[in-house]
Formats: structure tokens, C-alpha cells, sequence
């Protein structure tokens, strides 16, 4: 592990907080002057119902936030999708009426130049075409989703009329590719169709923008989670699903090669499928069972042992560890736009609260750590449980303490997800070590 000593510049100060969002768009305009993020008052709870946040960009160079709009479609680990179409026009998530939808403003005009009546979750290099989901589903099932609007397919399983669409940025048609139902339906052996919930998130264009990467979820009988990584063309054909288990944050190594954190299922995770979980009579012994079977299973083999792994793109996807003893813990890991053979992340909070950004390099199996920072002890403020928790699955918050909850939503839990600049030498991060959310960035180009 090669030390060195890096330079971090926070780019935004005052006493509000700011963040980006996630790990997989990238955050600074062509020229590098500009940083997008949001600006809020409050991050000790997740956001209310129309609680907004404050739209624009920062001068990193000059730590200096400035405002364009406000948006109510937003959450505290991914933001609200605010993402550059070129060096002067960025597009960013907002309520368009009764609907989840976006807003373009123009840096130079300093003002809202269009809308959509629909969400941009990634959008292609050539700013043609948007790519989303429904935002409202993935809040009620307790993803990254917007409170606000009501799911309008909550009483389905596998709704029919919700899943991936396509934005088409210059006719401003919105198109359906792929419906939850068509998802769940495809290769039914790895799928669960036992009446519990389905729903899709985390869309990532490959580099040449010609499939998506997305992961399907679901919940078993037993109260568990399912997590399929699947990839389809833009156009909607071709869906394929390339690996099924416990399966986390990814990005495209190249564009026929998944690189995800997680393991994939056995025989146990098919086990778990079946719909006789699901009976009243049985369901007080499951989780006494799936502490049993985690420990035998822990004793005798290593099939719930997780890593990095590389997923091919093709029919027969093959899945293959890589980064073992170097890369040894979950994070969230993007590749550089210039050079796909180093990739940023970073870790969750050790046993002191630390967590730790660094570079992988594939070739040399090499890690350059860059920084490293405590988050802070501040416990969330539930007194408002009720409001932020609006329209979530009674049976998805019973997973869960509110305290646990309302602190993975919030502000509070905020990850550095790494995101590099254009040409791959500045890294940016969003930080909470020194009390107020901010954003930083890193300089390291004299290694990559």
C-alpha cells in the first residue's frame, strides 16, 4: 500500500451543509471550474414531504456555493441526480406537478432553461436520452427514493406500468423500455414471484452508452432481500441477468464487464424462495433458522464470503473474484473516465469511525490510499418518524428501528462516494468530519 500525502480542499463552506449524492455520475463540468451539488439547512433526518434543498453549483477553487433553483426530489445519499449535459447546462430531479420530473439550467444564463415531465436517473454523453425509474416505488419498498407522491403501483407485486424508462431529451417523449413485470418474469429460476414486492434501481450506463446496469430487488418469504444484476440494450432488448445474491455498489469496467461488490447465490438463497416461507405458521422459526444455517455455513464453507467481482456481459456470464486481500470490504468504487484500469472508493466507518478513500490500480493489484476521515457521533432526530416516513410499506419499517432508519437517511450517514472529474485528476467526496456536510476534493494527478 503506497502512502502519500494528498491535499484536500473543502469547495464549499458557510454554515448550511452541501452534497452531491453518489458515486457513479460525474460531478464537475468539461472546464473543471464547477462542481454541482445541493445546498440544505437541516441533515440530522431524512427530508420531509416537500422539504426542498437549493440547486446549483460550487466555484470549488473559491469554496464558494452558488444557487440557481431548489428541488424537492432529492435524498441524502444520492441527491437529486444532478448531472452536466454539457459545459454549461446540467440537468437535475424536481416535482414537475403530480410527477417526479427534472429541470435544466443554463450556468451561464444562471436561470431554469427547460423541464420534463420526467426523471433523469443517467443520462447519455451525447445528452440525447435519460434513463429512470419510479422514485416513488423505491421509497415505499425503503430505497433511495422521494417522498412526496404516491406509488401508484403499490398494490402490485410486479406492476406492469413501472420499471425503466427512457427520456428522449429533445422530443421530451417518455418511453417504458422494460415494466417491473417483464423484469420479474425473466429467468424465473432466480426470480421470486411469491407476492412480495419487486422493484429496480441503481441504473449505470457502460462507457460506449449502449446497455444499462441496473439491480432488481425483492423480498423472500423470510423477510430477506434478493439483489439480481441485470444489464439490457437502450432500446429495451437484450435483457439478461447476470448474477443473483447479495449484490451491492458497481460500475462498468469496460462494456462487457460488471465490476460489483457482493457474492452470489447457492442453494440456500433458492431455498429461501420458496413460497412456504411465506405462511403465517412458519414464519416465527425463520429467523431462528437463518441464524443456524449462517453459522454452519460460516463453519464449513466460504459461500458467504463476499469481495469485488468481475461479471461478464454475455449469456453465460462468468463471475470471478478479483482485489482478494487487497480490496476487502464493500464500498463505492468509480471507475476514471480516462484510464479504466484505476478505479476510486471507499470504505465504510472501521471499528473508530474512520472511513478511508483510496485508488485501486487492476494491473499493478495495488491500492494508493488518499485520505481518511471520522464521521461524527451526532444520533439522528426521529421526533419527526411519522412525517419523513410517509407512504413507506408498514412491513419494510418493521425491518428496522426507527433509529437505524432514520439514520441511514439521513445526512448524517453521509459515505464519501467518490466521483472523479472529466479527464480523471481530481477526485471530489462528500465528508461530515468536521460537523457541516461539505463537499472536498483531492488532487491526484501525480499518480494516475
Amino acid at each position: 500500500m503506497d502512502k502519500k500525502n494528498f491535499k484536500v480542499v473543502c469547495t464549499t463552506g458557510a454554515d448550511k451543509h452541501h452534497l452531491f449524492g453518489f458515486h457513479d455520475l460525474v460531478a464537475f463540468n468539461k472546464s473543471g471550474d464547477k462542481l454541482l451539488s445541493l445546498e440544505v439547512d437541516t441533515i440530522n433526518r431524512p427530508p420531509l414531504p416537500q422539504e426542498k434543498a437549493d440547486v446549483g453549483f460550487s466555484l470549488w477553487e473559491e469554496s464558494r456555493f452558488v444557487k440557481l433553483g431548489e428541488t424537492n426530489a432529492f435524498n441524502y445519499p444520492q441527491g437529486a441526480r444532478q448531472q452536466w449535459l454539457n459545459d454549461h447546462t446540467f440537468i437535475v430531479n424536481n416535482q414537475v406537478d403530480q410527477s417526479w420530473g427534472s429541470d435544466v439550467y443554463d450556468v451561464e444564463l444562471m436561470k431554469k432553461v427547460d423541464t420534463f415531465d420526467c426523471s433523469a436517473h443517467c443520462v447519455t454523453k451525447n445528452a440525447k436520452f435519460a434513463f429512470t425509474l419510479d422514485y416513488s416505488r423505491i421509497h415505499r419498498l425503503g430505497g433511495y427514493g422521494y417522498i412526496g407522491l404516491e406509488d401508484i403501483g403499490c398494490n402490485k407485486a410486479t406492476p406492469d406500468n413501472q420499471g425503466l424508462w427512457q427520456l428522449n431529451l429533445d422530443t421530451k417523449e417518455k418511453t417504458l423500455l422494460l415494466s417491473i413485470k417483464d423484469i420479474a418474469n425473466h429467468d424465473v429460476n432466480s426470480s421470486a414471484l411469491n407476492g412480495f414486492h419487486h422493484y429496480i434501481t441503481h441504473l449505470v450506463l457502460n462507457p460506449s452508452n449502449t446497455r444499462i446496469a441496473f439491480l432488481h430487488r425483492f423480498f423472500l418469504s423470510d423477510g430477506g432481500v434478493r439483489t439480481r444484476l441485470m444489464t439490457v440494450d437502450v432500446d429495451g432488448q437484450n435483457l439478461r441477468c447476470l448474477a443473483v445474491g447479495f449484490l451491492s455498489h458497481f460500475d462498468w469496467k469496460s462494456d462487457s464487464i460488471v465490476f460489483i461488490w457482493g457474492r452470489t447465490g447457492g442453494g440456500i438463497d433458492s431455498l429461501r424462495s420458496n413460497p412456504i416461507f411465506s405462511n403465517p405458521l412458519v414464519a416465527p422459526f425463520i429467523r431462528v433458522a437463518k441464524g443456524m444455517i449462517r453459522g454452519v455455513l460460516n463453519k464449513t464453507s466460504n459461500q458467504l464470503s463476499m469481495s469485488f467481482l468481475l461479471v461478464e456481459d454475455n449469456e453465460e456470464a462468468i463471475v470471478s473474484p478479483v482485489g482478494q486481500g487487497i480490496l476487502t470490504e464493500d464500498g463505492h468504487p468509480m471507475f476514471s473516465p480516462s484510464n479504466r484500469n484505476i478505479i476510486v472508493t471507499d470504505t465504510y466507518p472501521d471499528d473508530e469511525k474512520f472511513r478511508t478513500l483510496m485508488l485501486y490500480f487492476f494491473e499493478e493489484n495495488k491500492i494508493i490510499p488518499l485520505t481518511r476521515h471520522r464521521m461524527i457521533d451526532e444520533q439522528p432526530d426521529t421526533a419527526l418518524y411519522d412525517l419523513y416516513t410517509q407512504g413507506c410499506d408498514e412491513k419494510i419499517l418493521n425491518l428496522m428501528s426507527p433509529q437505524l432508519y432514520s439514520f441511514t437517511r439521513s445526512g448524517l450517514h453521509c459515505d464519501f462516494h467518490p466521483r472523479w472529474n472529466d479527464n480523471g485528476t481530481v477526485v471530489a467526496f462528500d465528508s461530515i468530519h468536521e460537523g457541516n456536510r461539505k463537499i472536498y476534493a483531492i488532487d491526484v494527478s501525480e499518480v494516475v
